[in-house]
């Protein structure tokens, strides 16, 4: 059972749960206001046994027993029916129905997973990803490649476009492979490019697929990592998040260098590093720094890791948002 399946299973029985606990305050409150409602109900949750009782004792036989026991009943859902209509209550106020028309609560339709289950995965695997709510929204469907210029690059003999055409390829193909490859991923260039939303479309597809996935800014993740060495904040949030930078399946780091570079700083980024290559977990790491930057501004010994295991992809163009803004 993968984490996907996991946490549908969870979710369908937590919803079972609230949905049986909500029926029964439900009756509790109704029942102490109308004990008559008590009585009523009772019987019908005793209709099996009357029904057998009738029949071993020899009064009846099974046919004519299920007609008076279901002659008793309409006349008891009559009375039901009129007590919680005096009440301002609909009649099936007191009946167990499912909160989904779809499922019935079930969670699946045709074989898939019902969207009311899905709805909440999506949130929830989201939340446990640490993606926002605006980058959970950034898929490979909604991706632009008409953002980019045609243009090629007098330099690189390319245009932004078919660059980004070739960048969208090599983050498919990462998803597709995941699980059976020990790729890595090095985003560099300027800021609007789209280094964060494909870093989050690649997120977003793999949480879609069960994957355990972290996203995770460097200028949030390493005054947690400082707080957390120095004991000043050692709370269960961020030790989860700490814990899972080193465990996720994959992990996202966002805009290196945006944080306050410190000694420290530069030491935790090559141990998160390091130990990552060496347990074969995945990352993808972006940042508008270029390669001799980084390694001017952390050390050779992480240059020496990213140059070495990671697949270092250079974005280039306008910035994309003004366009993104403009309609």
């Amino acid at each position: 059972m993968n984490k996907t399946e996991a946490l549908a299973r969870r979710v369908i029985e937590e919803r079972l749960g609230l949905r049986r606990e909500r029926l029964s305050r439900r009756r509790e409150e109704l029942f102490a206001r109308f004990p008559r409602l008590r009585e009523i109900e009772t019987r019908f949750d005793g209709t099996g046994m009357a029904l057998m009782r009738m029949v071993a004792e020899g009064d009846s036989s099974p046919e004519d027993a299920v007609e008076k026991i279901m002659a008793e009943n309409r006349l008891a859902e009559k009375e039901r029916a009129e007590i919680l209509t005096s009440a301002g209550l609909a009649p099936d106020y007191l009946d167990d129905k499912p909160d989904c028309p779809l499922c019935g609560d079930t969670g699946y339709v045709k074989g898939g997973l019902c969207s009311c289950v899905r709805d909440r995965l999506d949130r929830e695997l989201s939340t446990q990803a640490n993606l926002s709510e605006k980058l959970s929204g950034q898929t490979f469907d909604r991706f632009r490649l008409d953002y980019y210029g045609s243009e090629p690059d007098p330099e690189l003999g390319v245009s932004p476009r078919d660059n980004m055409r070739s960048i969208f390829g090599i983050c498919r193909a990462f998803v597709e492979n995941f699980g059976h490859s020990d790729e890595n991923l090095f985003f560099t260039g300027g800021c609007g490019l789209g280094k964060t939303y494909l870093s989050s479309a690649v997120a977003n597809e793999l949480i879609s697929r069960g994957e355990d996935v972290l996203y995770v800014s460097a200028n949030s993740l390493f005054p947690i990592l400082e707080d957390l060495h120095f004991n000043r904040d050692v709370s269960e949030k961020n030790q989860y998040l700490v814990d899972k930078v080193f465990s996720s399946g994959l992990l996202i780091l966002d805009d290196l260098g945006a944080e306050f570079v410190t000694p420290f700083t530069s030491a935790e980024l090559f141990r998160i590093v390091n130990n990552r290559l060496l347990e074969s977990r995945p990352m993808i790491i972006s940042t508008n720094l270029g390669l001799a930057e980084t390694e001017k501004r952390y050390s050779s010994r992480l240059y020496s890791r990213l140059v070495g295991s990671f697949t270092i992809i250079k974005f280039f163009g306008e910035d994309i948002r003004w366009k993104m803004k403009g309609e």
